[in-house]
């Protein structure tokens, strides 16, 4: 008796098509191991194996913008050097400053024992004047903006003193004050209080309403609202209006040093474009620059570390 059976066809080619792919499946790996001995730079088999790799040359094409900017920058200012110097040489008169001259007159500039008080006297008036004018028009420009009735009241004299020149106060305050260093730190403090009050007030009238609701709801006290809600909102624009007034206090002590004849840069300048010595009274004028690309770049590094969280971050 037999007992060989039939298979039907259906398992037939179900045992083929097993046996069939089994072997596709295995010489597929074993070709893609093999194909993978032969990849260079850590690839791994030809079956779309990541490569860990490809990530590697976006730090390069970083470094290379940031080394074509640079390179950008440097080739104007040489071009702008190339053209002045030819300019003073060959169609200015020869009493203007020239980019060679005023390199040749840096050094002894800078390590002069006048041009040292000089910039100690303009240094010291600033800087305790931005401390006096910042201090102050923060704590009104917070005021300004969480207290409606003050923002009516004073909105029209902030603003007229904001938009008038500080120059127009200097002859005044020459008189009120005295031709002494006073004057310049009273043009300082207000030059530098106008821009912190009005973008300090911006920023605090535009908290968003689902903090003060939940300050609210948390009980949190007058105080703890101004320290964990109203200054890390307001943050951005308290330090938009320092960078402001960096640049007016540096205008306002230079134009009462100019006016008032007080000790100081202005004065410095003043007196070496008088007795023609263009290229000294210049490396004065650079320096000022700097002082304001230096307090610029201050204020912008300080707001990304104090308040990361905001986005419109001048890079």
């Amino acid at each position: 008796m037999s007992t060989h059976r039939e298979i039907p066809a259906s398992e037939s080619t179900t045992g083929a098509t097993t046996a069939t792919g089994a072997a596709t499946t295995t010489g597929a790996t074993a070709t893609g191991g093999a194909a993978g001995t032969t990849g260079t730079g850590g690839v791994t088999g030809t079956g779309g194996a990541t490569t860990t790799g490809r990530t590697a040359p976006l730090p390069k094409k970083r470094l290379s913008d940031r080394t074509a900017g640079l390179l950008g920058k440097l080739t104007v200012a040489v071009v702008v050097a190339v053209v002045w110097e030819a300019s003073v040489r060959l169609w200015l008169p020869d009493y203007l400053p020239t980019p060679s001259g005023v390199a040749g007159a840096a050094w002894p500039t800078l390590t002069s024992e006048a041009f040292g008080t000089a910039l100690g006297e303009t240094l010291g008036g600033v800087a305790l004047g931005l401390l006096l004018g910042c201090a102050a028009g923060t704590a009104v420009g917070l005021g300004l903006g969480r207290l409606p009735w003050l923002r009516h009241l004073s909105s029209p004299y902030i603003s007229g003193l904001y938009a008038m020149p500080m120059l127009a106060m200097v002859p005044m305050a020459t008189i009120w004050l005295g031709y002494s260093s006073q004057t310049r730190l009273a043009v300082i403090a207000l030059s530098a209080f106008l821009p912190c009050a009005v973008s300090t007030g911006d920023g605090a009238r535009e908290i968003p309403a689902q903090l003060g609701e939940l300050s609210q709801v948390l009980r949190l006290s007058r105080l703890r609202v101004v320290a964990d809600v109203l200054l890390p909102s307001t943050l951005p624009f308290i330090i938009a209006g320092v960078q402001v007034a960096v640049g007016r206090a540096l205008v306002g002590a230079v134009a009462v040093e100019f006016l008032a004849s007080l000790p100081g840069l202005g004065t410095y300048i003043l007196s070496n474009a008088h007795s023609f010595q263009q290229d000294a009274a210049f490396v004065a004028v650079l320096v000022l620059a700097a002082l304001g690309i230096v307090a610029r770049a201050g204020t912008e590094t300080a707001l990304r570390r104090l308040a990361p969280w905001h986005l419109h971050v001048n890079r």
